[in-house]
């Protein structure tokens, strides 16, 4: 904080300097604040020892007791006003704020709406303790946005080019440990099938594209909420809307692959139930996968985990396991009809 006084008046007028990196690790902007009572000419002289880039906006915020900011006003008002008239009846008391505790993907969005170059950041208990510049934003949620697809592909967050072999490869091989025992866990949905696939072989062959589109279903509708909890787009109170929204875009494409994957496996094998037990788990395989999408990271969520963590290690087992037994059941039943 610099302290700042007014010789004639005896006032001290301060000027909010740069704080310390948050969780997010973004620098705060300075802010420059002024109490209440402070006159525009006072303000005025104030500014004139201030370093140059001591504010980062055209912007001048004014606090009341215990430091609160109460509102802002611009250095445009500042200047025409009368120099006895005090700061409080120049200012906009109407102002958009952003909690200092609020991830760095939700106050670019506020700061978006908002449509000005920088907001005031204040603490629990509505004190300033800076601002956040629209450059400076910008940045960091560029730099979550590239952390969080790293984090979705299992890749370390500082990964880059220059980044040492061993350490690159201590760093991956952990996920892929994880999603090998996840791929024994499909393995041994298979195996208790063995004697199916033993009478109809013919079903080995669709199994990866039951799996396969089933989990690249899922990845869509995973991106796409977790991109939409850090913009603050989907919270837990329309959770329900956006679960049933994405269910029913994978009704729709499930019936349109279902179909399209049914009617090419029926007139490359020749068999018209292979058609008909393709399709039809291929449509259970995607609306799960839509489900999983969005249940996945919302449970993460609840558990304080970053969802975009291990979301993708669940759902794409979700979709492999039970989309082996979608298909390998309805293989079965078909088998014990007939029908294969």
């Amino acid at each position: 904080m610099i302290a700042f006084r007014t010789p004639a008046a005896g006032v001290a007028l301060r000027a909010l300097d740069v704080r310390p990196a948050d969780a997010d690790g973004l620098i705060y902007a300075p802010a420059l604040s002024f109490p209440r009572h402070a006159t525009a000419q006072q303000v005025i002289d104030t500014l004139r020892h201030v370093r140059p880039d001591a504010s980062s906006s055209s912007y001048l915020f004014v606090t009341g007791e215990a430091g609160r900011l109460i509102g802002a006003l611009s250095l445009h008002q500042l200047v025409v006003a009368a120099p006895d008239v005090r700061v409080e009846q120049l200012m906009s008391p109407s102002l958009i704020t952003l909690p200092e505790d609020l991830p760095a993907e939700e106050q670019a969005h506020i700061l978006s709406n908002s449509g000005l170059d920088a907001l005031p950041v204040v603490d629990a208990y509505g004190r300033l303790v800076g601002a956040r510049d629209a450059g400076d934003l910008l940045d960091a949620v560029e730099e979550e946005a590239t952390e969080d697809m790293y984090r979705l592909a299992g890749v370390h967050k500082d990964e880059e080019v220059s980044r040492p072999l061993g350490l690159a490869a201590r760093d991956r091989v952990f996920w892929l440990i994880i999603n090998l025992g996840t791929a024994f866990l499909a393995a041994s949905v298979v195996s208790s099938f063995q004697s199916v696939i033993a009478q109809a072989a013919v079903l080995a062959a669709f199994m990866p594209v039951v799996a396969g589109q089933g989990g690249n279903a899922g990845t869509q509708t995973l991106t796409f909420i977790v991109r939409s909890l850090a913009l603050g787009d989907l919270r837990f109170a329309n959770a329900r809307q956006i679960l049933l929204r994405e269910l029913a875009i994978g009704l729709c494409n499930g019936v349109c692959i279902g179909l399209l994957v049914g009617l090419l496996g029926w007139l490359w094998k020749g068999i018209p139930a292979l058609g008909v037990v393709v399709g039809v788990a291929m449509l259970g395989n995607l609306i799960l996968a839509s489900l999983a999408g969005v249940i996945v990271p919302l449970a993460l969520k609840a558990l304080r985990i970053d969802p975009a963590l291990a979301s993708s290690i669940f759902v794409t087992t979700v979709t492999d396991v039970c989309g082996f037994f979608f298909f390998l059941s309805l293989g079965m039943l078909a088998l014990q009809m007939g029908y294969l």
